[in-house]
């Protein structure tokens, strides 16, 4: 539940700081999160349930691999679904949030960012969570934001050594505008392991230690 992990792991700081809510009983836990109590007996009465016949209709949980793989071992059936019955009972605050982002600025293939016309923004490039998604606004699992933040990355560093360590390159990438899958970066022999690049909006990039 939250930071409140199963296997006995201690809970007291949590109910200290607040993040952890405890209650001797169903209707004491209601008014403590200040919902109606009836609706919670109601919910609870689901979810015990859905407990004993191991499936959660509702919200699916357990339903594949990477589910259960944070639940309770100790639980027959359905490691994600518990009965609550025992006293004391606990509950977490939840609240809606995001961790990335499914619009963005629109890149090419290498990073670079295109204005209105689709073309390409010379010496401004974008990657991570303020680059438009390659995924269309679905979430298909963990990482989603880190993997293509790490891909184009790289595929912007090749870019960036073409551009400074390459004039003909250069001016190929300049004519080819936004058709970058014509372009064959090649390892600059003089680019080291300490060396980071920037690029400055409108201008070509500039190394850094």
């Amino acid at each position: 539940m939250g930071l409140a992990l199963p296997g006995g792991r201690p809970r007291t700081h949590l109910i200290r700081d607040g993040y952890l809510i405890e209650a001797a009983s169903i209707a004491e836990l209601a008014r403590k999160l200040d919902v109606p109590a009836d609706a919670l007996g109601a919910s609870i009465a689901e979810m015990n349930q859905a407990a004993a016949d191991g499936i959660d209709a509702g919200f699916g949980k357990g339903s594949s691999e990477y589910n259960r793989y944070y639940g309770d071992p100790a639980i027959a059936g359905n490691p994600c679904l518990g009965a609550i019955a025992e006293q004391p009972f606990y509950a977490v605050r939840v609240y809606p949030g995001d961790i990335g982002t499914a619009s963005g600025l629109l890149t090419d293939p290498d990073g670079r960012v295109l204005d209105g016309n689709g073309e390409p923004i010379a010496g401004l490039y974008c990657c991570g969570s303020d680059m438009a998604s390659i995924m269309g606004g679905h979430y298909p699992g963990a990482g989603i934001t880190l993997g293509p933040a790490l891909t184009f990355g790289y595929r912007i560093g090749r870019m960036i050594d073409v551009i400074r360590s390459h004039p003909l390159e250069r001016r190929k990438v300049e004519f080819l505008g936004n058709r970058s899958d014509q372009i064959s970066p090649r390892r600059s022999s003089t680019t080291t392991g300490s060396e980071h690049t920037s690029s400055p909006p409108g201008g070509s990039p500039r190394a850094t230690s």
